[in-house]
């Protein structure tokens, strides 16, 4: 499928209301004949989780509720699918767009009552481009860029789901998900600084993932804003990484670490390696030395994450003792294997939406059709 330019894709839909910039709405509500401060009553109901659509928004009598309800959608994200795990301290959605494509997005909650931690795993485009093997997204392909508003209004999704299922508010934002972020460059530095200045989030609970899109990193240095940078390295190798990360072979590994730990020394927040688990292919002893060499030559963290399994996939993540063989040969690097969420639900990022999209049929106009029933799990069952 060819991708559709962003801004394209904008114009023939009603434009959601979080696609438009503070002052654009500034603007709108001049237009409509309404005093300035109703620009700061709507950014307090954008931030309320209990507002699910412009019927909620109570400050606002219902003649200019039906005006904005006429221009603009309340949410660019509608929630198709959703499932819990982990004993409700998971939830993985797939969101439908306006043009039917769909995103995936996932909530997880840690912590204790007394220090609660939601943390939301945003998509920053349809698909991706990117194309690691071991990625269920990399299948799909790329379809095209998410708007600013999407990937907004993602994070206010999860604010509502978070309420409804007794989970703590969002305090982290990961941009984690389907896509690469650097590679939508502008959403992803306009909503980093929405997150910051609109919704008063720290820079420093924000965490962007890259593939190793070098002249992305370079802009968010220019920016100033400091968000820990996490970079998907997977193999401490040229060759390996290659066949892994395909990007590698554009910016390749040494040009990449150097640019993560220039990263890290501007904004003062350490970078993170991230390293997809395979058992046979990236959990060798070699491997492991050249990991381990990598991180302590450029400070880096490393966060071990075994490969969840991908139908149709020729590999899969090693046993609770491979991971830890492979831990234990990471000398003096500072380490941590990441508690994968969302398995049993396929809510690792790309499976779900994978499954649900099998179950849909493409129209000619390059839209899906509504998925077929299936059978609810009986985990889904009890959600219910």
């Amino acid at each position: 499928m060819v991708m559709a330019d962003t801004a394209e894709h904008v114009q023939m839909q009603r434009l959601a209301i979080m696609d438009v910039s503070p002052a654009g709405r500034s603007a709108l509500f001049a237009e409509l004949g309404e005093p300035a401060w109703r620009e700061q009553q709507l950014r307090d109901a954008l931030k309320n989780p209990a507002v699910r659509s412009w019927d909620d928004v109570s400050s606002f009598p219902q003649d200019l509720r039906g005006k904005l309800a006429q221009r603009h959608a309340f949410l660019a994200v509608e929630a198709a699918k959703v499932r819990i795990d982990d004993g409700g301290r998971t939830i993985s959605v797939i969101g439908t767009l306006a043009d039917g494509k769909t995103i995936e997005t996932v909530v997880m909650h840690y912590g204790k009552a007394q220090h609660p931690r939601t943390t939301v795993c945003v998509s920053s485009q349809v698909g991706c481009a990117v194309g690691c093997p071991f990625c269920a997204t990399g299948r799909l392909g790329l379809m095209r860029h998410c708007t600013p508003g999407e990937v907004l209004d993602q994070v206010r999704l999860a604010d509502m789901l978070a309420r409804e299922y007794g989970m703590h508010p969002v305090t982290h934002v990961v941009f984690m998900g389907m896509g690469e972020p650097l590679a939508n460059l502008e959403t992803t530095v306009d909503v980093v600084k929405r997150l910051v200045h609109e919704r008063g989030m720290s820079a420093r609970h924000i965490t962007v993932s890259t593939s190793g899109v070098v002249p992305g990193i370079e802009r968010l240095m220019k920016e100033g804003i400091p968000v820990t940078l996490a970079l998907s390295l997977h193999a401490a190798t040229d060759d390996l990484r290659t066949r892994l990360v395909p990007l590698n072979a554009k910016y390749p590994l040494d040009l990449v670490c150097r640019k993560v730990e220039e990263y890290a020394a501007k904004t003062g927040r350490r970078a993170t390696y991230e390293w997809c688990l395979i058992e046979g292919i990236n959990d060798t002893p070699v491997q492991a030395a050249a990991l381990a060499k990598l991180a302590r030559q450029h400070h880096a963290h490393v966060n071990v994450i075994p490969m969840n399994r991908i139908e149709g996939s020729p590999w899969n993540g090693p046993d609770a003792a491979g991971v830890d063989r492979f831990v234990a040969r990471i000398e003096k690097a500072n380490v941590t294997v990441r508690n994968t969420r969302g398995q049993s639900t396929e809510g690792a990022c790309g499976q779900l939406r994978a499954t649900y999209e099998a179950r849909r049929f493409q129209l000619p106009d390059g839209t899906l059709s509504r998925p077929a029933r299936a059978k609810p799990s009986p985990r889904e069952q009890d959600s219910q």
